[in-house]
């Protein structure tokens, strides 16, 4: 287990310099140091510090039963690190934590993953936990289930934050809970409630309890447990909706049943509350175990409706982008800040939308609303409203389309062609904006895919081949991906159609497409110098990737006359649209569950 043990240490801790016991490690010592670790030798207890510009931490394992003493005096030669790896499977939790706060080292705020939870009872801590040197008092620095509890909530609302997002933390363990968010996510800041003086500790920006120095519509994601409300419930929830921008969100709970009238006891209550500000999206069920209970405990998301038996009301819930319709200009995305220089045109989003906060709760993969039915809904709304030949309508038929397309309804998909039709008619002209022309590329593809759901295979090959000569270098190379697909599955028909030299013109094309979108220019497009936009390299690899599956079928098309299912088992090595493929084996899957 040596190799998977070092990289889940790295993947903690990233590279650094570790002590450890070569001798008793060796393996585990050779793992880490392929993976640019420096493993060196534990230290004696009474040497001289280890000096080390960067992180230096410590690997003890301590698997034999012990007293505290033993184990106070195993840690001693690591008291000059940053960090501790202990491997403790089976030993008393009890014992270990004591002796570990008592010589000075706490939780890390990183060491534990919603993932993790189950995997801290009230008498052991998990195979390997990560600790480092104490900072302040806090939940990180408490014993037992009860503090693990805590952190399982705030890691849990850490999986919400998107890129670049600033956080606001309030309630119950804000110092801890703003730790963990920046150990666990990509958020680009954190602020703190700190109710009084004594609250001001842990580093970072603070506001006071009312939120009177944060501006209106400042803030991108709010996290807020047991938040102390001093007039009442409904005052906060406005103050939340005061400060968040419109494609924020919130992630609040409590405990149930802590006697505090005006606020909700009930999920009906709670949810009824929130959505006079809010969209509310899904709940978190938090299984929990007393003090002295090793029984089973985990945290979990489900669909806002779902009923459950949990003693937490945690819901997350969007801001309303619709809110944000005439009001672009404070829109700016923080994973693409105006403040780094003139954005890339396929980043410039406060330019392309009439309401540039649909962007993150609409279109986004990975950041838009979770809830199906809202998000849908959302869609529905944005069509309804918006300039027939804006991006805005534009993207609000896609995740349309695609969300019929994964429904499997061919009934559904026949009104949305219609305003696929619609849009990507429309006469072009020299100053149509970059991404309206990326939307009528993607809806041609969808359109491909969804006359081929209605079995209208003829319309299907048309709308393909629409996509696959379209001009995706008006927009970004990065598009090609859709011209490339297009032009892969209109070849697939032909095929079954049996034209296997138009099938072979089509694959030709995909391969011609890639080498050309490759050669692209592409300084402009990745950002500004030193700081390269991080998606586009990767994206600009599934182009490539996308390219050679139609060039691997150019190169066995000789087996298609000999045996078809041969040829196309050397082709179909890739998906296209893996994302898409991801979630309807997931749905499918659900579906065979729950009959």
């Amino acid at each position: 287990m040596s190799i998977q043990n070092a990289s889940a240490i790295v993947q903690r801790l990233g590279p650094c310099r570790i002590a450890l016991d070569r001798t008793a490690h060796a393996e585990l010592a050779r793992e880490l140091a392929l993976m640019g670790c420096e493993p060196v030798d534990v230290p004696e207890a009474g040497g001289a510090p280890m000096k080390h510009r960067g992180t230096t931490a410590g690997f003890l394992a301590w698997t034999d039963a012990i007293t505290g003493s033993d184990f106070a005096r195993a840690l001693r030669p690591f008291r000059q690190m940053d960090l501790l790896v202990l491997q403790s499977a089976g030993q008393d939790r009890r014992t270990l934590e004591r002796t570990l706060f008592d010589a000075g080292w706490q939780r890390h705020p990183g060491g534990m993953t919603t993932g993790d939870y189950s995997c801290w009872t009230a008498d052991m801590l998990p195979g390997a936990s990560l600790w480092q040197r104490a900072k302040h008092k806090g939940s990180l620095l408490q014993r037992g289930v009860e503090a693990d509890a805590l952190i399982a909530r705030y890691a849990a609302a850490a999986n919400h934050v998107r890129p670049g997002d600033r956080v606001l933390v309030d309630g119950a363990g804000s110092t801890d809970g703003a730790a963990i968010i920046m150990a666990l996510s990509r958020a680009g800041s954190t602020v703190r409630v700190a109710k009084d003086k004594g609250q001001r500790h842990g580093g970072g920006e603070t506001v006071d309890a009312g939120l009177a120095r944060l501006a209106d519509q400042s803030i991108d994601l709010i996290v807020a447990f047991e938040p102390a409300v001093k007039t009442d419930w409904a005052s906060r929830l406005d103050d939340y909706s005061r400060v968040l921008k419109h494609d924020g969100r919130v992630v609040i709970g409590w405990k149930q049943g802590r006697g505090e009238a005006d606020r909700p006891d009930s999920w009906d209550g709670f949810s009824d509350a929130m959505s006079e500000h809010f969209l509310p999206e899904t709940r978190y069920v938090q299984i929990a175990v007393s003090p002295n209970s090793a029984g089973p405990h985990a945290i979990f998301a489900v669909e806002a409706e779902q009923p459950a038996a949990t003693d937490w009301l945690i819901m997350v819930a969007s801001a309303n982008p619709l809110v944000g319709a005439g009001q672009p200009g404070g829109y700016d995305n923080p994973a693409f800040p105006a403040a780094k220089g003139p954005l890339p045109g396929l980043v410039d989003f406060g330019a392309a939308y009439d309401n540039p906060w649909l962007y993150r709760s609409m279109v986004q993969m990975g950041e838009r609303l979770t809830h199906e039915v809202k998000l849908a809904r959302l869609a529905e709304c944005v069509i309804e409203d918006s300039r027939e030949e804006s991006a805005d309508r534009g993207a609000a038929i896609a995740v349309l389309g695609y969300r019929i397309l994964e429904m499997r309804r061919p009934d559904l998909a026949m009104a949305v062609l219609p305003m696929i039709h619609g849009y990507a008619g429309r006469p072009m002209a020299d100053d149509t904006p970059v991404h309206v022309r990326r939307w009528r590329i993607s809806l041609a593809f969808l359109a491909g895919r969804l006359n081929e759901l209605i079995e209208d295979r003829e319309a299907a090959k048309r709308w393909y081949r629409e996509a696959a000569q379209a001009d995706w270098a008006d927009f970004s190379p990065l598009l090609a991906t859709k011209t490339i697909a297009a032009s892969f599955y209109e070849a697939r028909i032909h095929l079954a159609d049996g034209d296997p030299q138009t099938a072979l013109a089509c694959f030709r094309h995909g391969a011609d497409t890639a080498l050309k979108a490759a050669a692209f220019p592409h300084d402009q497009q990745m950002g500004a110098d030193g700081e390269p936009l991080p998606f586009y390299l990767q994206e600009l690899a599934e182009v490539i990737d996308m390219g050679s599956q139609c060039a691997n079928a150019l190169a066995h098309f000789p087996l298609w006359q000999r045996d078809p299912g041969l040829f196309w088992r050397q082709v179909d090595v890739r998906r296209f649209g893996l994302a898409s493929w991801a979630r309807d084996l997931e749905r499918e899957n659900a579906q065979l569950r729950a009959a």
